[in-house]
C-alpha cells in the first residue's frame, strides 16, 4: 500500500515558465467578454464584471468598498474587469509566482494596486488588517493535497494536541508522519464525512487549512471557485448526461503540464467553515455566469453534434464549467 504523499505545485509556479494556457480557466475563456465563449452567456461580459455583479446581489458588498485582495490572480484578467465595476479604496494581488505577478502588474498598470510575491499560507499568517473581499478564483486545486490516505491507517492514528492553525507548520513543511496526523486532526476535529470515500482517498489539505487560517483573520467575505468533486449541476442542465460530471466525492487528480492539481470536495470546505462560524453560501458557476439555455443549447446538449465552430466552442465550454462550483464565506 503506498504511503501518504503531498501533491505540491509550487515548483511549477515559481519556475521560469508558468503558464495558464495549458488549462482552460473560465476567467481566461471569457476574456474581456466579447469572444465566442462569452456568447454562451445570457449577457456576454468579462468574468470579473459578472463576479462583481453577483457579489453585490448575493452579499452586502458595496460598490465603493474598502480593501480587496486577489490570491493567485493569473494574468490579472479577473481583477481588471472587477475594477471596472467596483471602486475599492485599495487592491492587492498576492501570488507565489514572480512571473505571473509581473503579468498582473502590466495588466493592472492603470490601477493603483499593490503586489506581493508570497505563499498564501505565510501571507495569511501575517495578515493584520481587515478586508472587505478576498478572492481565490480557480486556484485552490493548486493548494497542497494529501494523497493515498488509507482509512485503516487513519483509524490507528492518534491526533496530536489541539493548537491554533497559525501555530501549525506550513503545508509544504509537513513530513510523511505529519501528513497522516494532520489528516486525522482535520477529519476528527470537524467530523468530516469520509464514509463515501474509497478505502484509499485524497484530502484537500491546503484548502481546508486555508479555511482554518481564514477564521483567524478579519476578512469580511471570501469568494472561492474551483473544479469540484461533489458538484451538482443546476436545472435544466442536470437533465443532460453529456455534461453532468461524475461525483465520486474523492478529489481527483487533474494532470496538467509539469504539475498536477486536484479537484475539491466543497462539502468539506463548508463543514469546516460552518464549524468556525462563517455564513456559508455554495453556488454553481453556471448560476454566477448566467449561461444561456435556449433551443440551440438544448439541441446541442442533447445531440452533442455541433454544426459549426461556434457550437463546438459552446459545447466545450458547457462541458468544462459543469464541474465548477463556488463558495462564499461571510462574517
Amino acid at each position: 500500500m503506498p504511503a501518504p504523499g503531498l501533491n505540491l505545485t509550487s515548483d511549477y509556479y515559481t519556475g521560469a515558465y508558468p503558464s495558464l494556457l495549458w488549462e482552460m480557466t473560465v476567467c481566461q475563456s471569457l476574456g474581456d467578454g466579447h469572444g465566442t465563449f462569452a456568447r454562451a452567456l445570457k449577457k456576454p461580459a468579462a468574468y470579473g464584471f459578472l463576479l462583481a455583479d453577483y457579489l453585490q446581489r448575493e452579499t452586502s458588498l458595496p460598490v465603493q468598498c474598502g480593501k480587496i485582495v486577489e490570491v493567485g490572480g493569473g494574468y490579472g484578467t479577473l481583477m481588471a474587469a472587477l475594477l471596472e465595476a467596483l471602486k475599492p479604496q485599495s487592491v492587492t494581488m498576492v501570488d507565489i509566482s514572480p512571473t505571473l505577478l509581473e503579468k498582473q502588474k502590466i495588466r493592472l498598470k492603470k490601477h493603483p494596486a499593490a503586489f506581493h510575491c508570497e505563499d498564501i499560507f505565510s501571507w495569511l499568517k501575517g495578515l493584520k488588517t481587515s478586508l472587505d473581499l478576498l478572492i481565490l478564483n480557480e486556484i485552490i486545486g493548486d493548494f497542497p493535497t494529501i494523497t493515498n490516505i488509507a482509512k485503516n491507517a487513519l483509524s490507528a492514528c492518534q491526533p496530536g494536541k489541539k493548537v491554533k492553525p497559525n501555530q501549525l507548520p506550513l503545508p509544504a513543511e509537513l513530513n510523511s508522519h505529519d501528513l497522516l496526523a494532520e489528516a486525522a486532526r482535520l477529519i476528527n476535529t470537524y467530523k468530516l464525512n469520509i464514509a463515501d470515500l474509497p478505502e484509499t482517498f485524497n484530502l484537500n489539505y491546503g484548502a481546508l487549512r486555508f479555511i482554518e487560517q481564514l477564521a483567524e483573520t478579519e476578512v469580511a467575505r471570501t469568494f472561492i471557485s474551483e473544479h469540484g468533486s461533489d458538484t451538482l449541476v443546476p436545472y435544466p442542465f442536470s437533465l443532460y448526461p453529456a455534461i453532468v460530471p461524475t461525483t465520486d466525492r474523492n478529489p481527483r487528480c487533474i494532470r496538467l503540464k509539469d504539475h498536477n492539481e486536484y479537484n475539491i470536495r466543497f462539502a468539506h470546505l463548508a463543514q469546516i467553515a460552518e464549524a468556525l462560524n462563517f455564513k456559508v453560501k455554495r453556488l454553481h458557476l453556471m448560476d454566477l455566469l448566467q449561461v444561456r439555455f435556449d433551443d440551440e443549447i438544448d439541441y446541442l446538449l442533447r445531440t452533442r453534434q455541433p454544426v459549426n465552430e461556434e457550437q463546438e466552442i459552446f459545447l466545450e465550454f458547457y462541458e468544462h464549467i459543469a464541474e465548477y462550483q463556488g463558495i462564499i464565506l461571510q462574517r
